[in-house]
């Protein structure tokens, strides 16, 4: 048996070793007391040892990617202590092969976990937003000037997010004109992401590219206080768990006048970004057999810039934003025997902005309601079926001072998808979407199919192909253009290889884009506003294809976690208007994202920084003959993060400051000309180099292994 060595400094001493049933050392384990800050991880012996000032009954915890969590009571006094410990392999997870092409999946509990909340708030160059963390994984592109998830060639619109399986019609902050906007929720509000770059599942439609699927929080375990404080604003949010159900409270309020007067920004604020938001969330659960969750949120949302005016060179004009967003998501899942489950959601969203544009007024509104349900069979151990049927309605109006424009859309689906595994080696998802737009009098029939084969203990191949349908623009809709479907086919053939401590995946696609949308007739004119009152019809087309490149590592140097993501696309398309193909403004042919993350356990500091590099973008000169030939200069940015974790009695603590382009280069990322093409300005960011300085408080449970 092992000894340990006290000092008797008032120090509880645990150590041992980890081994798996095969008696073999297993180095990299984390070894940590829960709800406290002290861990430690085996080394590659699988000898670990833990030194702590905690007194008492405490959980001794013990986590592998790969294998059964372990917990042991233990009392902790001015002594040693030894605790040896064999591990076993959650078989499931290890020998069973997961059907992924195009996915990566980033949650909690699965070994295939990429991104988890604390990922996200501790990239540095981020900012604590999703998409922010997101767009650090391969087949993402950067677009700076403008907001969303540009996804393997395809634009914004192309991109869906669902939570709980709900569409969430705005996501993102309302746009201001060249300012990228921020997701309206944190990462803190979910358990689960799965992001599908291409081949996702017949669950979902209406996206030629990309779904990103988050999956919230369940009950939580003990009531708790959040509270935060920054440069850009304050928050709070507080949990109480009853027997059976819990609620929970957030409120936020945001104003970056303070940060901008000293600040030197590329835009002319007359009006900084201001507003406040704020939720609330119901949870019942009755063990494992049912949870319902019920989340109500709100927020309004005030900003004003000066923007040139392309139609009078030098000149500019006021752009005003008042934006008022409610979004409800409920949700009920109740297994109904071992082998069936089901699922029901509802969601309702509303969206209104108020825009000044100089003289002019202009007004949008937005609602939507949704509502899925869906059976879970397990067939056998080897066959799963979910079958399920989907409802929507939304609308959009929009004014420009008395002129006023409108849409009604009611979409239904039916989906069937079937996953086999024959072997425990081989398995194979097969599905079909048939959706009806009762505004486009259209229907279709989507099959879909991926297969994946292990080849060898942390490796296997994936294919994936499928038929993606989308609705046109909603600029299209709302001026009574009503065109057919718009149709992209995916072909994705992927090779992954993970361990608990390394993952490797390289992905090749192509993605053909047919029945694109194009405006007869006129000139083009790059305005995202534009109003279409030409003829339309559905003869455009296009392709994208490419490779993209994900390695992540945490076994190189103890603490220290890294990733590198390169994506390589080449696209054309001929769509909208158009006058002959080319590549779209918002693609780079080349992108890599380096982030490192090193954790200084003596002086609880977690050191992240973050490298981004990004092809020239093409951009519009009317002054050149060739559409679409210019480029800007390559894109390059280094920020970093530093945060220092503490805790003040039993309050966790987590003090930050961040850096964004830190080398301070000036990234243009292309440029506009005035109509009569004689005057050009730069497209940039708001500001070239953002500090970023907070305090966040917490009443929680903290993993040290969460880091």
């Amino acid at each position: 048996m092992l000894m340990a060595h006290w000092n008797g400094l008032g120090q509880s001493v645990l150590t041992g070793k980890v081994t798996d049933q095969q008696r073999n050392a297993l180095p990299g384990a984390s070894i940590y007391i829960l709800n406290t800050l002290d861990g430690t991880s085996s080394n590659a012996e699988g000898i670990y040892t833990l030194t702590t000032t905690e007194k008492g009954e405490h959980i001794l915890v013990v986590s592998m990617i790969g294998y059964e969590t372990m917990q042991q009571s233990v009392r902790l006094e001015d002594k040693a202590n030894t605790f040896n410990f064999v591990m076993k392999e959650a078989v499931s997870e290890l020998d069973e092969v997961v059907i992924s092409a195009g996915t990566i999946e980033a949650t909690n509990d699965r070994k295939v976990a990429v991104l988890r909340p604390l990922d996200i708030v501790t990239t540095a160059g981020a900012a604590g937003d999703i998409i922010g963390a997101i767009q650090t994984l391969p087949g993402t592109t950067r677009v700076g000037e403008q907001t969303g998830l540009f996804v393997r060639g395809g634009d914004a619109s192309e991109a869906a997010v669902v939570i709980d399986g709900m569409v969430v019609q705005n996501f993102f902050t309302s746009d201001v004109p060249g300012v990228a906007q921020r997701s309206r929720f944190s990462p803190f509000q979910f358990k689960g992401t799965a992001f599908s770059s291409g081949g996702y599942s017949a669950r979902y439609g209406q996206a030629l590219s990309s779904i990103l699927e988050l999956n919230s929080n369940d009950m939580p375990s003990k009531g708790t206080f959040n509270a935060g404080v920054s440069m850009a604003g304050l928050f709070a949010s507080a949990a109480k768990v009853f027997k059976n159900n819990s609620l929970e409270v957030t409120g936020s309020y945001t104003n970056v006048a303070p940060f901008y007067a000293f600040a030197k920004t590329n835009f002319d604020f007359y009006k900084a970004p201001e507003g406040g938001s704020g939720s609330v969330r119901w949870v019942a659960q009755n063990g494992d057999k049912r949870i319902f969750k019920m989340l109500v949120s709100g927020g309004a949302y005030t900003s004003g810039t000066q923007i040139p005016d392309m139609a009078n060179a030098g000149a500019r004009y006021r752009f005003g934003l008042q934006n008022k967003n409610v979004y409800m998501n409920s949700s009920y899942s109740v297994q109904i025997h071992p082998r069936l489950h089901s699922y029901t959601a509802a969601s309702f969203s509303k969206n209104e902005d108020r825009n000044n544009l100089g003289a002019s007024n202009s007004n949008t509104n937005e609602w939507r309601l949704q509502a899925r349900s869906e059976i879970d069979y397990d067939i056998s151990d080897q066959a799963n079926l979910v079958v399920g049927t989907e409802w929507q309605r939304f609308t959009l109006q929009r004014s420009f001072d008395s002129f006023r424009s409108d849409f009604y859309e009611t979409q239904g689906a039916f989906y069937a998808e079937m996953e086999w595994k024959p072997l425990r080696k081989f398995g194979m998802k097969t599905g079909v979407r048939a959706e009806n737009s009762f505004l486009l009098d259209r229907k279709s029939v989507s099959p879909r199919l991926s297969a994946a084969l292990k080849t060898g203990k942390h490796s296997q191949v994936s294919l994936a192909s499928g038929i993606f349908y989308q609705t046109p623009n909603n600029r299209y809709l709302v001026a009574a253009k009503l065109p057919d479907q718009q149709q992209s086919v995916h072909y994705i053939a992927n090779y992954k290889w993970i361990t608990d401590q390394q993952t490797f995946r390289i992905e090749g696609y192509y993605k053909s884009y047919n029945q694109l949308v194009r405006e007869l007739g006129v000139p083009y004119n790059p305005n995202a506003y534009r109003f279409v009152n030409t003829p339309i019809d559905n003869s455009g087309n296009g392709y994208a294809q490419g490779i993209d490149v994900f390695w992540r590592d945490r076994a190189l140097i103890k603490n220290l976690d890294y990733w590198i993501s390169y994506s390589w696309v080449d696209t054309q398309r001929l769509f909208e208007n158009f006058p002959s193909k080319a590549t779209p403004s918002f693609i780079s042919n080349h992108n890599i994202n380096v982030i490192a993350k090193y954790f200084i356990e003596s002086l609880k500091l977690n050191i992240s920084a973050t490298y981004s590099y990004a092809t020239g973008r093409p951009y519009y000169n009317p002054n050149n003959l060739q559409f679409l030939q210019d480029r800007a200069l390559d894109y390059e940015n280094v920020s970093m993060n530093i945060t220092y974790v503490t805790s003040i009695k039993k309050v966790f603590a987590v003090f930050y400051v961040g850096v964004d382009n830190l080398l301070d280069r000036h990234n243009v990322f292309g440029y506009r000309y005035s109509s009569d093409g004689l005057a050009r300005y730069p497209i940039e960011p708001p500001i070239y180099r953002s500090f970023f300085v907070g305090i966040n408080f917490s009443l929680s449970a903290f993993n040290r292994d969460e880091l």
